[in-house]
């Protein structure tokens, strides 16, 4: 199913930005008899430091025929907060259930060193078994690759 989701993404995501990292992840749990598999992808619209950068995390489920897709992006410079209620506004026209956190650092009171604010959002798809359903996933992708290309423009209008 990871193959098969790596394989879609790349194929709807390029042409909303850029794809500059896949890492494949596997961990196995010292507890547990378990072993677990992430794909991370690494998503923006251009090669650039300064600009918002998505982390898109796919997990296999138990099911082993759907996959969870949960998005993290970064945007990674100070706001003010009209600014960032205003990119939480847009973000949640586009993708209702997202959440946002800010994160602000200090090195003594009063002396703020950085700020960033992450937007993140999740969702959980099937494996098509039938044309139907192939075209519902096909859709469903086609408008997460649309709708992230324009939360990592977010921002920086």
């Amino acid at each position: 199913m990871l193959q098969f989701m790596v394989e879609k993404l790349n194929q709807q995501l390029h042409t909303h930005g850029m794809i500059s990292d896949i890492v494949l992840r596997s961990d196995h749990s010292l507890l547990e008899e378990s072993e677990g598999q992430e794909v991370l992808i690494t998503f923006s619209e251009a090669e650039d430091e300064k600009q918002p950068t998505a982390t898109i995390h796919l997990f296999t489920l138990a099911e082993e025929d759907s996959c969870e897709i949960e998005v993290e992006i970064d945007y990674p410079y100070s706001l003010q907060d009209e600014e960032i209620q205003q990119l939480w506004t847009q973000a949640r026209s586009l993708v209702a259930e997202c959440s946002l956190t800010e994160k602000r650092r200090f090195v003594e009171p009063g002396k703020q060193t950085g700020a960033n604010v992450v937007l993140d959002y999740h969702f959980v798809v099937e494996m098509p078994r039938t044309e139907a359903e192939e075209l519902v996933f096909t859709e469903t992708i086609a408008k997460f690759s649309a709708d992230l290309g324009i939360l990592v423009k977010l921002g920086t209008e």
